[in-house]
């Protein structure tokens, strides 16, 4: 055991010999002797202490002693803190392997018992994508990198691109849900950074009117229409329209319905059975006429059961019909608001959206027209001064008079 100094440089280097432990052959960084001895002193308290694996780890040169030194006399925890980060696996095969998991028709997920929908997927890849971007070591930084400050950076330049907070907390949620599995199906130990979520908007007003869907239906290509009115006359999800098969719709009884066994629905409550409009009944029909198939296919094959492709295709469509900031996802809230207008009971509107709750359906209740308020008005009014009371009644003895006159 020794402390020298190199002969080419000035500062001390300390080499020790144990048994059953590599050699350390350590730089102290320093031309301090003073410093360099109390370094020494370090590494004979780790080796009381048992703590071989940091020995080890400066053996390999993936600890630096000077760092070992400041952690082990200031801040012992720091030296916990910085072992995690040096065994920390590395993100780039990691991320693959969880891509690979959630794209197993297998997995389920641990909130829902449900498989993953390729749209959930597919938006984490996406969020994943501009993480990586950000780290300074792109696919080689390791797990340790996801600390607190790193993804307030990432928040703050997610903002300055533009994004909104919705679009922010969807890739602070692939985040989380990437550390989830680490945790739950690697076992790997995960220090999971709290970061607060941004402020959301109340959500999109965004529909369209009868001139617009004129407009929409004439700039859209004719095989692709029958996906997008789907959307239009049933307030389908995109997902939910695209997993359907011939068996979920019943043209003769004018029913679509929608299955909780498809990948794409995104809660039980989207199990539903929903009517089909005649003007949509005459698109499906003429659809199946020109892309035939059997019960189990899909009704919506190659291209049409693509995201990517149909989303394409829409925002191509509304730039030629000079429709703005108008989204695929639009058209479901166009039949929400559709259905307020007709006068459609908020309950009825909860089931045919397939909202797990109807607070979800209050957002379309304002766009009810005022000529159904004084109608509305007047059965209260009767309600309040018995005359509702007293024509309930003379129409119950109307009915017994009939019965014994019968």
């Amino acid at each position: 055991m020794s402390v020298y100094k190199r002969p080419e440089s000035s500062r001390y280097v300390i080499e020790i010999r144990w048994q059953g432990l590599p050699r350390l052959k350590l730089s102290t960084g320093s031309s301090s002797k003073k410093l360099a001895e109390a370094m020494q002193r370090t590494l004979h308290g780790l080796k009381d202490a048992g703590r071989l694996d940091v020995l080890r780890l400066l053996a390999e040169g993936k600890l630096r002693l000077a760092d070992v030194h400041e952690d082990y006399v200031r801040n012992p925890a720091a030296l916990q803190h910085r072992l995690a980060a040096v065994a920390s696996p590395t993100l780039g095969p990691l991320l693959d392997q969880w891509f690979a998991w959630l794209d197993d028709p297998a997995t389920l997920s641990s909130k829902t018992r449900r498989a993953y929908a390729p749209k959930t997927t597919q938006r984490y890849k996406v969020s994943w994508t501009r993480v990586v971007a950000l780290l300074p070591r792109g696919r080689e930084a390791t797990l340790a990198d996801m600390t607190k400050g790193f993804l307030a950076d990432f928040r703050s330049q997610r903002r300055r691109e533009g994004a909104g907070g919705a679009t922010v907390n969807r890739d602070l949620c692939a985040v989380g849900a990437f550390l989830t599995w680490c945790e739950q199906e690697q076992e790997i130990d995960v220090r999971r950074p709290a970061v607060p979520r941004e402020r959301e908007s109340a959500g999109r007003e965004r529909w369209l009117d009868a001139a617009e869907l004129k407009q929409l239906e004439a700039a859209i290509p004719r095989a692709w229409w029958p996906l997008f009115a789907t959307l239009v006359y049933t307030g389908l999800r995109v997902g939910e329209a695209q997993g359907l098969c011939w068996s979920d719709v019943r043209l003769s009884d004018q029913v679509i319905t929608v299955h909780d066994r498809s990948r794409r629905l995104k809660t039980s409550a989207s199990a539903r059975v929903v009517p089909i409009a005649v003007p949509l009944a005459r698109l499906l029909a003429e659809h199946r006429t020109r892309y035939p198939g059997g019960p189990a296919d899909p009704v919506f094959p190659h291209p049409f059961g693509s995201y990517q492709l149909a989303q394409r295709v829409f925002q191509r469509a509304c730039r030629q019909a000079g429709l703005d900031d108008i989204r695929i996802h639009d058209l479901r809230h166009t039949f929400g608001v559709h259905c307020a207008q007709a006068g459609i009971p908020i309950v009825r509107i909860q089931r045919l959206l397939g909202h797990s709750t109807p607070v979800m359906a209050l957002r379309y209740m304002k766009h009810a027209p005022e000529n159904y308020f004084a109608a509305d008005a007047a059965r209260v009014a009767a309600s309040l001064s018995g005359a509702a009371d007293r024509e309930a009644g003379a129409q119950a003895e109307l009915a017994r008079q009939g019965f014994k006159q019968g």
